[in-house]
């Protein structure tokens, strides 16, 4: 499941690259503010208690992986984190002027797609495949395993593992603040 909503501020209308990559940080520094912990506390009553918690170990990850394991064993993986982006220095036009945010992010979409950093395609891609194998090695160990990441690593890590037969499941996961998506997992892949 992605992380429940982080405890940040809406943005302005228009951002510098400047201000979007403090934006970014301060998502990253955040965790979850009291009223969605109290959400997030509601809505997973619902759902059973996991026998294993893995988590990124950004706070608003964090957090929401422990109000979901409700004391569960909880693994705390910096390989789990969201696929780090920033807008980069330079002094081209488009980077010295003001966008809403949502120019700034097609921008670091398109950045990853061509490998450019921070981290690109290829290298989340490698990380969802180390990712892959610390979930195939708990999941040898326990019935229930919950992961809590963020959303654009957990679509490439659930792409993967779909690929590879261990999952079955939707193809993309709810990607909704701190909304559980449920797979079946397959010891032995189907070829």
């Amino acid at each position: 499941m992605r992380h429940g909503r982080p405890n940040v501020p809406a943005n302005p209308l228009l951002l510098t690259k400047t201000e979007f990559n403090r934006y970014l940080d301060a998502y990253d520094d955040a965790g979850l503010s009291t009223e969605e912990s109290v959400r997030l506390s509601r809505l997973y009553q619902r759902y059973p208690i996991p026998d294993l918690v893995i988590s990124s170990d950004l706070p608003r990850a964090l957090e929401t992986a422990r109000l979901f394991g409700r004391g569960a064993p909880l693994r705390v993986d910096p390989l789990f984190r969201e696929i780090p982006v920033r807008v980069p220095d330079g002094n081209t036009w488009f980077l010295r002027q003001r966008w809403p945010s949502e120019v700034w992010w097609s921008y670091l979409r398109f950045a990853w797609f061509y490998n450019i950093p921070p981290e690109g395609r290829t290298r989340s891609t490698q990380r969802s495949e180390q990712a892959a194998a610390v979930i195939a090695a708990c999941q040898r160990e326990v019935q229930t395993l919950a992961v809590v990441s963020h959303s654009g690593f957990l679509l490439v890590t659930i792409d993967l593992l779909i690929r590879q037969g261990h999952l079955t499941g939707r193809r993309l996961p709810r990607i909704g603040f701190g909304s559980p998506t449920s797979y079946h997992w397959r010891s032995e892949p189907k070829p």
